[in-house]
């Protein structure tokens, strides 16, 4: 079994304004363990081969992936490249890209039932054909927890297995919430496990204190909007 995280957003993020590299989460994750992560930044995917080659010099697998925006709604892409990505405008796209793809892409559908307004909401069940596994998101308490039991509920009614990750969008939130995977690390192996089920996913209640920092104290301190924060700038981002 093989510890991963398979949703999480570093300085690079286009939207967020978020304070650390991608290079600072590789370093966290191998600190905590982790064999595999995927970098999911919003609407723009990681295609810096030196932030690659700095996860395999670390003994960490990264997946190239994206959290993709189609038709209003997030889904999780893995092995996808930013060109790819940017042709695929409606849920059909998808689909007849998954199929041309096979077994070499992997889709997850994020934080399916949460009512904010990129969660797939009412287009998650139309579209399950599309999705290998189901997120339950990070973001719930031990009172609270209903938008991930009807995500669960779903899973289970189409067969597909429910994967834990972090969505974290500052190092602090990363590390409770993750999936155990029975594969070896690499991207064929961990896209075949969670496909056939073979995870442990584990998301503890998170307490409400970390919930006021996360949608309070850090967009206020911890986040500049707007601002890119890469692993290796450009001359250009450098100079700008």
């Amino acid at each position: 079994m093989i510890k991963v995280d398979m949703h999480m957003h570093s300085g690079e993020d286009p939207e967020d304004g978020l304070r650390y590299p991608a290079t600072a989460l590789i370093d966290r994750a191998v600190e905590l363990g982790y064999r595999a992560i995927a970098i999911t930044l919003h609407c723009r995917v990681i295609e810096d081969e030196r932030v690659f080659d700095y996860a395999r010099q670390k003994g960490l697998l990264l997946i190239r992936a994206v959290e993709w925006n189609i038709q209003g709604r997030d889904v999780l892409l893995y092995n996808i490249t930013q060109r790819d990505a940017e042709k695929l405008l409606t849920f059909n796209d998808l689909r007849a890209y998954k199929r041309e793809r096979g077994e070499d892409l992997l889709i997850v559908a994020p934080h399916p039932c949460y009512p904010q307004g990129h969660s797939l909401g009412r287009d998650f069940e139309p579209n399950i054909d599309l999705f290998e596994a189901v997120e339950y998101a990070s973001m719930h308490f031990s009172w609270l927890d209903i938008f991930n039991q009807r995500a669960v509920r779903i899973a289970r009614k189409h067969h597909k297995p429910v994967v834990a990750s972090s969505d974290a969008h500052n190092l602090w939130m990363f590390g409770c919430h993750y999936t155990m995977v029975d594969a070896e690390p690499t991207m064929a192996s961990i896209f075949r496990a969670i496909r056939e089920g073979r995870v442990q996913p584990h998301s503890p209640p998170v307490k409400t204190w970390a919930c006021l920092r996360m949608f309070f104290w850090d967009p206020l301190v911890e986040r500049k909007p707007g601002e890119i924060m890469e692993s290796f700038p450009s001359a250009a981002s450098r100079a700008g």
